[in-house]
């Protein structure tokens, strides 16, 4: 079984030093230096937390992927529907899934899965913060084969720091969210506030002291101000 030699650590260095790693453009760095050093033709990069057995994702990156693949990705499912991921989150492990010979762990949904859009050999590994029952995942397709421990050190070496890229990259996120909040009048951010908390139109003008119909134009100026069509690209915006 092939394990990590000098080299492959050298080559690591350079991947991890290079200078897209700092400079926030998380798909470039994934696309170019960790492609060289872990060859792979797609990767799903998500953090999301764990909710009465729910795995809710709330940021979710990819590259190399269709499009037909990427959109019946569920973004809230339960978690023994993708038994290899619950197997990470109970055992913290690098995994990879030879479709031809799949270890225990993989389900049938996700066997089905690897066939139907050709994925191919699929490793996966991520950082799990216990305290906070969420963490950052992230799974590889068309891994090159043979599968070997080499991939699961491999692993062990991208994991913290695609969490922390991954990590950089949300509060990025929020930092433009808020930005684009900042035009927006008082009454315009309170309804946003409440939107963001689940309220409902009718709710919210209850809170306000306005009618529905006043909190429906309201936020019809938020979408044209922060550059988001309906409601659920605005909470989507502000998680």
């Amino acid at each position: 079984m092939q394990h990590l030699t000098k080299n492959d650590l050298k080559a690591w260095v350079a991947a991890v030093t290079h200078p897209l790693a700092s400079s926030g453009s998380l798909i470039a760095w994934v696309e170019g230096p960790l492609r060289a050093f872990f060859p792979f033709e797609g990767v799903v990069l998500g953090h999301g937390e764990l909710v009465a057995g729910q795995l809710v994702v709330t940021h979710m990156l990819a590259t190399g992927h269709d499009e037909a693949y990427l959109r019946q990705i569920a973004t809230t499912f339960e978690l023994r529907q993708r038994a290899s991921l619950a197997w990470w989150f109970s055992t913290r492990q690098p995994f990879h899934i030879d479709p031809d010979n799949p270890p225990p762990h993989a389900s049938a949904f996700e066997l089905d899965e690897i066939e139907r859009f050709g994925l191919g050999n699929v490793a996966g590994h991520g950082v799990l913060n216990v305290r906070a029952n969420a963490g950052t995942y992230f799974g590889f397709a068309g891994v090159g084969a043979p599968l070997r421990d080499w991939h699961l050190e491999a692993l062990t070496l991208i994991a913290p720091v695609l969490n922390d890229l991954m990590l950089s990259h949300i509060a990025l996120e929020q930092r433009s969210a808020t930005n684009r909040l900042d035009p927006l009048t008082p009454r315009q951010k309170e309804i946003v506030r409440q939107l963001a908390a689940g309220k409902s139109n009718k709710a919210i003008a209850l809170s306000v002291g306005i009618t529905e119909k006043s909190v429906r134009n309201q936020l019809a100026k938020v979408y044209a101000r922060v550059g988001v069509h309906k409601r659920t690209e605005l909470i989507a915006l502000l998680k």
